[in-house]
């Protein structure tokens, strides 16, 4: 167990390092960060100034082995847009981040566990077909237009929820359910599908012939069989959390999160600040997958995992 998980740091290790390797090159290689941080007026001679003031007058294994030896650090590099450095504001943006995700991640979990449940007992009837639907239809609806839809109603028609901003655990509720709904209906659909395949398989068959009741039979038995592979989606959910989802859903509800900072530096053309919080975002989906990894072999000794 021990040399597995250190096979699986040091490759998580290596991802990290390929990612901002890329990172670098679509900044540093493809673009010019001097003229992107300056007005498109600007002179020649003020990108000259700009540029040596960033060092990119340098050659690039010189600016690579800064940028590389500044990561380990954790030096991004100084904001344009702020004029602060950019690891201290993504870092301070970062825990509302991980608050909004560990909301809508316990959204998904409480709605899709139960729902995919009972959606497998009552196979094939009106619920079943019910709670199908409306996960499909989660899937379906752009989580903006879930979350200007929860505003309108939540916050604005009934005013149980704050409409926007960071002001307690009460304006966490509707972010939570507009980056979880899309994940509760797709973990939705494969509990009730891994659960129907099981209780197809003789073991299932003999417990129910033995007396045991469908309900009995999916609680104790069959969900504790895929529970590997529910571990395994909710990790896959996680990664589309930090790397999508909560990225558009902190601009609608004005959550002072690394996605909505990143966005900013975009409209405020800083090209140092948006580096650094893909870099950050970035690691967050390694460590996850790492976690699931160490998640799936804790439950289930018998997965082989690379």
């Amino acid at each position: 167990m021990l040399r597995w998980l250190a096979r699986r740091i040091i490759a998580a290790a290596l991802v990290v390092f390929v990612v901002t390797s890329l990172v670098f090159v679509v900044t540093h290689v493809f673009t010019d960060p001097a003229t992107v941080s300056l007005p498109l007026e600007a002179s020649e001679e003020q990108r000259d100034q700009r540029r040596a003031a960033l060092g990119l007058d340098r050659s690039i294994g010189v600016q690579y082995w800064d940028f590389v030896s500044g990561l380990v650090v954790g030096d991004f590099g100084e904001s344009f847009w702020q004029s602060q450095p950019a690891s201290k504001l993504v870092l301070e943006r970062l825990p509302a981040t991980l608050r909004l995700v560990a909301g809508a991640t316990v959204v998904t979990v409480l709605m899709a566990a139960p729902l995919g449940m009972l959606a497998a007992w009552l196979e094939r009837r009106f619920a079943d077909h019910a709670i199908m639907g409306l996960s499909m239809a989660a899937i379906s609806a752009p989580p903006f237009w879930i979350g200007y839809l929860l505003i309108i109603v939540f916050a604005v028609q009934l005013g149980w929820v704050p409409t926007f901003g960071s002001s307690g655990w009460r304006s966490l509720i509707l972010p939570s359910f507009a980056v979880g709904l899309a994940s509760a209906g797709r973990l939705t659909q494969m509990t009730r599908r891994g659960i129907v395949e099981e209780l197809r398989k003789p073991y299932a068959v003999t417990a129910m012939s033995r007396g045991f009741s469908r309900s009995y039979t999916i609680v104790h038995h069959t969900f504790r069989n895929i529970a590997t592979s529910f571990v395994t989606m909710t990790g896959w959910e996680l990664t589309r959390m930090f790397t999508g989802y909560t990225v558009v859903i902190e601009v609608v509800f004005s959550w002072p999160g690394v996605g909505r900072l990143a966005v900013q530096a975009i409209d405020n053309r800083d090209l140092i600040l948006v580096q650094a919080a893909v870099v950050v975002l970035a690691t967050l989906v390694v460590v996850t997958n790492l976690l699931v990894d160490v998640a799936r072999r804790l439950i289930d000794p018998r997965v082989e995992l690379l």
